[in-house]
C-alpha cells in the first residue's frame, strides 16, 4: 500500500495478521438484521473465539448519520463519549481446520454500496482470502417449532450447491424485490473471481431474536470452515425462548391463533424433495401486518 492509498483507505491497518487460508465473515446491523440474526452471529463468534482486532474501518462515509444517529453520553452538560463510527475487523486463528477466519461486524452502509465492497475485497486480497459469508436475517410466516430454514445466494451455482450441503435445512434462494449489501458484495465476488456466499436466517415475524436460527448459522459455518465454535449457549437460550413463547401463547388467545394459523400455512419440508430446494424469500413481504406483534 503507498502513501496515498493509506491516507485515502477507511481502513486503519493496526498489524496484517499471518492466517491459513482465511474465511471472512460479515454481518450487518440495519435492513438485513431481521431477528438480530446478522449481528447476534457475529457477536457470538466475538464473545466465543475471541478474535483479536487488527483493523478499524471508518464508515463516515457510508454512512447518513440522520438515518442512524449515533449514540452520544451527555451528562451535566458535557459530552462524555460519541458513538464510533468505525467497524472493526477481527482475526482468529484456528486451530482444528484449514481456515482461519476473519470477522467483521459493522452497520449496512446507506451509500456507495459498490465502492464499499471493492475496499472489502480489496482487504480480502490483501489477507488472501478467497471466500466471503455474509449472514443475514429474514422475517417469514413460519413458526418457531419447524427447524430452522436458511436460504442461501451465492457467487456460482457450484458453491449454491457446495453450501447447500453443509447441514439440512439450506435451500438456494428465489426472491424478486429490494435487495442488500449483500447482494453487492455476492456481485463483486463473482466478478473477482472470490466464493461468495450470502446466508439468511428465517425468523418467525412474531419474533424479534431467534438463538435457534443462529445457532443454525454457527453450524452451518462450523462446517464451512472446520471448526468448533460451541453451540451449548444459544441451545439454553432457545430452550428459555420456547418456554416464553408457551407463556406467552397461554396469556395471549389472539397470539395463540396468529401461531396456529402460521403453523398451518406450511407443509412440513421434504429435504428430498426437488420442489422444497427452492425458498420463496417473497413470503415474508406478504405477511400479515397485524400479526406481527413485535413489529
Amino acid at each position: 500500500m503507498n502513501d496515498r492509498e493509506a491516507t485515502t483507505s477507511p481502513i486503519t491497518w493496526e498489524y496484517t495478521p499471518d492466517l491459513t487460508d482465511p474465511v471472512v465473515v460479515v454481518g450487518f446491523h440495519g435492513w438485513s438484521n431481521a431477528g438480530g440474526v446478522s449481528s447476534d452471529t457475529v457477536e457470538y463468534l466475538i464473545d466465543a473465539l475471541k478474535p483479536r482486532r487488527f483493523a478499524r474501518l471508518s464508515e463516515e462515509l457510508f454512512i447518513n448519520c440522520t438515518l442512524e444517529r449515533p449514540i452520544g453520553h451527555i451528562e451535566d452538560g458535557v459530552i462524555h463519549d460519541l458513538e464510533s463510527m468505525n467497524a472493526d475487523l477481527h482475526d482468529w486463528n484456528n486451530p482444528d481446520g484449514e481456515h482461519d477466519l476473519i470477522l467483521l461486524l459493522g452497520r449496512e452502509p446507506h451509500y456507495n454500496w459498490s465502492g464499499y465492497s471493492r475496499i472489502l475485497l480489496d482487504a480480502m486480497d490483501k489477507l488472501n482470502a478467497t471466500r466471503l459469508y455474509t449472514i443475514g436475517g429474514v422475517q417469514d410466516t413460519i413458526s418457531h417449532t419447524v427447524p430452522p430454514i436458511v436460504s442461501v445466494v451465492a457467487s456460482s451455482p457450484h458453491i449454491v450447491a457446495e453450501t447447500a450441503r453443509l447441514d439440512e435445512g439450506i435451500r438456494a434462494a428465489d426472491y424478486y424485490g429490494p435487495v442488500s449489501v449483500h447482494s453487492f458484495l455476492i456481485r463483486a465476488c463473482s466478478e473477482a473471481g472470490i466464493e461468495g456466499v450470502s446466508l439468511w436466517g428465517h425468523v418467525p415475524a412474531y419474533l424479534q431474536k431467534s438463538p435457534r436460527v443462529v445457532a443454525k448459522m454457527i453450524t452451518i459455518l462450523n462446517n464451512a470452515a472446520v471448526m468448533d465454535c460451541p453451540t451449548d449457549e444459544l441451545t439454553r437460550k432457545s430452550i428459555e425462548m420456547d418456554r416464553k413463547i408457551h407463556d406467552a401463547l397461554v396469556r395471549d388467545p389472539n397470539l395463540k391463533k396468529f401461531v396456529e394459523t402460521v403453523e398451518r400455512r406450511r407443509d412440513p419440508v421434504d429435504p428430498a424433495g426437488h420442489a422444497d430446494k427452492v425458498i420463496r424469500l417473497n413470503d415474508f413481504l406478504h405477511r400479515d401486518p397485524q400479526g406481527d406483534t413485535d413489529r
